[in-house]
């Protein structure tokens, strides 16, 4: 954990100070996403974001949400919202991220928030972290398993500070199912994911399903890297060995001079050289091409995570007896291009899928 909290403590003091007449009464959102504007579940969480706020009326009309989501800033009747990118798929190593995290607090500082919400893991850890028992209530969402792990909540029920919100339960026994149901003679899997904050609780999860015997198909292996390379070798050496694959994710991946691979690339080469049926945990990666998932949505993520900020800003409720919670699972979703591709037939399966994508944006470019 980045230790620059002390660097901020006396800056969120001027925080509190009143604003400029004229702009008093509208609330100050400041959001941070740990990710980048062009990730697709990015896309997924802005879409819930500017939703529950169009609900909520804090926006007051679809141009404005539009507004919002092109400049990252917008002014309505009732908010001033700002948004800040910390770009950890393509910057994660320490430094980058130390920087990233001072720049952002910077922002915070100078922008007097009445509330931050903090999107996925990084900027929950790194933002999460100096904002700690400071007056500004703080909301994350997407956190991939239990939030306990970034000693920012003391109990799931009772976080006990001021910083709660809403973490990804993650639903890979779920999103197996549907693939065995898609595919009967599946009966072995391999988990494929980079090396990062999002993955390794998540590769934790589905290992101790399969030790515990709860999933529906077995696990033979596990490929953790953020080599393309090896990523490629090792994938083709265990489509020879296994019937499907899980993909948790590959978008930190670099090429062998350490440049960023974009995972759409990735994704472009695995649905080329790869004929194996696969799932995945949420829309994103059967947008981008996969077979199937049983979705955790980005768009649920954020959209209860602003419910709760709401909560916070109307109904005077304290963020530190407001219990973490996980939303509903969305979706049964289907790539209708990767199941012809896999040979897979949709027609007698369509009382399973509730959900069909007929696009694949890896395949696209």
């Amino acid at each position: 954990m980045i230790q620059i909290k002390s660097l901020f403590l006396i800056g969120l003091g001027v925080m509190l100070m009143p604003l400029a007449y004229g702009e008093s009464a509208k609330k100050r959102i400041f959001v941070v996403s740990s990710y980048h504007k062009a990730y697709l579940w990015s896309q997924s969480t802005q879409q819930g974001l500017t939703s529950a706020m169009l609900h909520y009326g804090y926006l007051d009309n679809a141009q404005q949400a539009k507004a919002f989501t092109e400049n990252d800033r917008v002014t309505s009747s009732k908010v001033v919202i700002q948004k800040s990118w910390m770009d950890t798929k393509r910057k994660f190593s320490f430094h980058e991220i130390a920087e990233t995290t001072a720049r952002i607090m910077q922002e915070i500082e100078e922008f007097k928030p009445d509330l931050v919400l903090l999107g996925d893991d990084n900027a929950t850890n790194y933002i999460g972290n100096q904002l700690l028992d400071t007056p500004i209530p703080v909301v994350f969402w997407g956190v991939n398993g239990l939030p306990l792990k970034y000693g920012l909540v003391d109990s799931m029920d009772s976080p006990g500070h001021n910083i709660t919100g809403v973490w990804q339960a993650g639903y890979p026994r779920e999103s197996l199912k549907l693939l065995q149901q898609l595919v009967p003679s599946a009966q072995t899997f391999a988990i494929l994911a980079c090396d990062s904050e999002t993955s390794r609780p998540r590769i934790k999860q589905i290992q101790h399903l399969a030790k515990s015997g709860k999933l529906p198909l077995k696990l033979m292996d596990t490929v953790v890297t953020n080599s393309f390379s090896k990523f490629k070798t090792r994938v083709l050496e265990l489509a020879n060995q296994v019937d499907a694959f899980f993909i948790l994710n590959h978008d930190t991946l670099v090429d062998d001079q350490g440049n960023y691979v974009d995972m759409l690339h990735v994704g472009k080469w695995y649905l080329e050289n790869i004929k194996k049926p696969e799932t995945s945990p949420a829309a994103q990666f059967v947008r981008e091409g996969m077979l199937s998932a049983a979705n955790d949505a980005g768009y649920n993520q954020s959209y209860k995570a602003f419910e709760m900020a709401f909560d916070i800003l109307e109904q005077g409720l304290n963020p530190s007896r407001m219990r973490t919670t996980a939303p509903p699972q969305g979706q049964l979703m289907v790539n209708r291009m990767r199941a012809k591709a896999l040979g897979i037939s949709l027609a007698d399966k369509m009382d399973i899928i509730e959900e069909i994508v007929e696009e694949s944006i890896a395949l696209k470019n």
